[in-house]
């Protein structure tokens, strides 16, 4: 009888979980492409490098989201620009952490500076559209790896994520 439970508990859990993960948009594909950038990125932020388990590295998130929240740069969106993989470099990160704004003439709040991506990148963009920022690195990034891997790339140091309003995000890597 309590296997029974156990069973239709385990199958109730179950489908809750796939419901959340399509609720967060985890079933919505992303759009690839290999492109070279027209116009600059202009960046907000704090420069980071150590740990990416360091005491150092998750307040800076908090910060962005925090001045994101305050309105102060209008039009802004949540940012990162990675200058290494995490993956190569055994967890040590060179990164830029903060928000992609639309120019760099307003005064920006204490502690923060710009940071520019001059046009002309080549990149390989990823995109997708309605999938919460919690889920969209993990379907962004294999998507454009996969496409490096496909058309036989050489990637760069450079990996650039975007969070924007709706639920939009986009992550670069940098090609050769």
């Amino acid at each position: 009888m309590t296997t029974r439970y156990i069973f239709l508990a385990a199958i109730l859990l179950s489908v809750l979980a796939v419901g959340a993960y399509g609720w967060l948009g985890g079933f919505r594909p992303a759009a690839v492409a290999l492109e070279t950038t027209a116009t600059p990125v202009f960046l907000a932020g704090q420069a980071y490098a150590g740990s990416a388990q360091g005491d150092g590295f998750g307040p800076l998130f908090r910060r962005a989201k925090q001045v994101l929240d305050q309105g102060r740069l209008p039009g802004a969106a949540l940012a990162n620009l990675y200058y290494n993989n995490p993956e190569t470099a055994h967890d040590t990160v060179r990164a830029f952490i903060g928000l992609a704004v639309a120019d760099t003439l307003r005064p920006l709040p204490a502690g923060l500076r710009y940071r520019l991506v001059p046009a002309g990148q080549r990149v390989v963009a990823a995109r997708v559209a309605g999938v919460s920022y919690l889920l969209s690195p993990n379907k962004l990034y294999p998507a454009a790896l996969d496409l490096v891997k496909a058309q036989k790339l050489t990637p760069r140091n450079f990996y650039l994520e975007r969070f924007g309003p709706g639920e939009t995000a986009e992550v670069w890597i940098g090609v050769k």
